[in-house]
């Protein structure tokens, strides 16, 4: 889920289900939710939740600030969309970011690594999983002659 912030002129698109684990803490020492009742007190309008999205937003943009600097900020400057995937505002977004433009929360995303696909390695233990060329130290055994 995209999440179209605009701050005092200033729009910031927010990846919401990209959450690092120091965020998460963050966002629970900063307002008591977990990442699940942050979403639904998002949904509610709660200005607890509204204060950590714009504090995600401006970190994840590289802005330097402070939780309580936020306490100042006008209700009424700030404005919040839900972008859904496939939508036209999401395809919009999608090609602005494959053309290089964007807006202040167009820098790349923190919370996902470079060649991640977003999945868990099995490790190498299913059983589908091809033996690795330098699990045994054992010679392989040769054909006499």
């Amino acid at each position: 889920m995209i999440i179209k912030l605009t701050v005092q002129g200033v729009t910031y698109d927010v990846d919401a289900e990209r959450l690092l684990l120091a965020e998460a803490r963050e966002l629970k020492t900063y307002t008591g939710f977990t990442p699940p009742r942050w979403f639904q007190a998002l949904d509610d309008a709660d200005p607890d939740a509204t204060a950590y999205l714009i504090y995600l937003a401006k970190k994840r943009a590289g802005e330097t600030l402070r939780y309580s600097d936020l306490d100042t900020l006008d209700y009424a400057d700030i404005d919040l969309e839900i972008v859904e995937p496939g939508s036209p505002e999401g395809e919009d977004q999608g090609e602005a970011a494959a053309a290089g433009e964007g807006t202040a929360g167009a820098a790349p995303d923190p919370t996902q690594a470079s060649g991640q696909s977003g999945t868990i390695p099995n490790g190498g233990t299913g059983s589908t999983s091809a033996p690795s060329p330098t699990a045994s130290s054992t010679p392989q055994p040769t054909l006499a002659p």
